[in-house]
């Protein structure tokens, strides 16, 4: 009978653990979960901020008077520079390891609708403007914002 203490001691054991690891497992999920969404969700608010900055530099570079002309290797330098610097390429790449497919694409459409054509830029500037909404609705379905 002394054989009794000790099993029911390691019987209780086992149940204790074996309720508490499910138990952390899922809070550890969850916890992953609302990291890896608060992470995409800072990102893609960079990203559609970057690329607002290379909407708002590309289109002072269309319409400087007092810069070199349009056609000119020196104003080509000038919009590759204002069309980098706001960053929007790097987070583009950032997106492509951390988002779904989807807005990946949606991203990508999003970049490649900003343009340097001065003429081109006029043009597409309402187009892009869609494809930038529709960068932000893919995004905020993928965090399961309406």
């Amino acid at each position: 009978m002394e054989w009794i203490s000790p099993v029911s001691t390691l019987l209780g054991a086992g149940i204790g653990v074996g309720a508490t690891l499910p138990a952390d497992r899922n809070r550890w999920r969850r916890e992953s979960a609302e990291s890896e969404t608060a992470t995409r969700r800072q990102l893609y608010a960079e990203y559609t901020a970057a690329l607002s900055r290379v909407r708002t530099a590309l289109h002072e570079a269309a319409r400087t008077a007092d810069g070199p002309g349009p056609g000119s290797a020196e104003h080509a330098r000038e919009v590759r520079a204002r069309f980098l610097a706001p960053g929007a390429y790097e987070l583009r790449h950032q997106l492509a390891i951390t988002a779904p497919p989807e807005v990946v694409a949606a991203a990508r459409s999003a970049f490649i609708g900003v343009t340097a054509d001065s003429e081109a830029f006029e043009r597409l500037e309402a187009e892009n403007d869609a494809t930038v909404a529709e960068l932000r609705r893919v995004m905020r379905r993928d965090l399961g914002v309406d």
